[in-house]
């Protein structure tokens, strides 16, 4: 199995004030799209010479899980994400479940991107949020 840090999520209360500070460092958003789902939308900008990327997550819904953890923790980095080889998913979060780690959803789901995604929970990771994520599709 393949694993590599694909983004980086960070829950914003200020769009355009994280956007224009990104901006300055020369990264700019090339995608955006709406997860109905978790209550965002999400803004990719890539990192240069890298396959990782910074996801800002403007929050949509005011009872989202994004939009309880700005209210609760402030804005900043919500979650660190990885992409796992394609076919790899369920017998990791199947692995991780079976050594203790707590799953967001008992079956993955479907994320931006057309990603399948799971969570594990950060009461059982050192307090950080981790996204597992791989290609739906071809």
């Amino acid at each position: 199995m393949q694993v590599e840090l694909n983004h980086i999520g960070v829950a914003v209360d200020d769009l355009p004030q994280m956007k224009r500070f990104f901006e300055i460092l020369g990264l700019r958003t090339t995608t955006q799209e709406r997860v109905p789902e978790q209550g965002v939308q999400v803004h990719f900008l890539p990192l240069p010479s890298a396959s990782t990327q910074i996801e800002l997550l403007e929050v949509e819904d005011p009872n989202g899980t994004v939009a309880k953890f700005i209210q609760k923790r402030g804005p900043g980095i919500h979650h660190l994400s990885f992409l796992v080889s394609r076919g790899d998913l369920e017998a990791l979060c199947q692995t991780l479940g079976q050594a203790g780690y707590r799953l967001i959803y008992p079956q993955p789901k479907i994320g931006a991107h057309q990603m399948r995604i799971n969570f594990v929970h950060p009461q059982t990771t050192g307090g950080v949020l981790i996204e597992l994520m791989e290609k739906n599709h071809p």
